[in-house]
């Protein structure tokens, strides 16, 4: 895992932090990474949405929600759901997201 902050900006100007969790998108990582947030955090998977090259789950949880998100060519992150980007409770959550996973060793990087 390549864990770290980083910024994004939506198209039409709108900018927020998210996690790179990866840079390569491991289908197999995104499911141990999803495992670990909903037992972690105590959330429930609300939507999941799986497409040839792209994922996205969003994750209630801690009265937020964000997205865990596969992307072919640019990995995996985690940022606030749509609609979220500037809510408390899932700005909290990401931090928490972050927490969890600095300390989090998926079983196929143990070495």
């Amino acid at each position: 895992m390549d864990l770290e902050w980083t910024m994004f900006t939506r198209p039409e100007g709108e900018s927020y932090r998210q996690i790179e969790v990866s840079r390569e998108s491991s289908w197999n990582l995104f499911d141990q990474v999803a495992k670990q947030l909903e037992n972690a955090l105590n959330g429930v998977w609300t939507e999941k949405l799986d497409g040839l090259d792209q994922r996205y789950w969003d994750l209630s949880a801690q009265g937020g929600r964000i997205t865990l998100h596969l992307e072919h060519y640019l990995g995996i992150s985690v940022y606030p759901s749509e609609g979220n980007a500037v809510d408390v409770p899932s700005l909290d959550l990401l931090e928490n997201t972050f927490a969890v996973l600095a300390d989090y060793v998926p079983t196929q990087l143990k070495v």
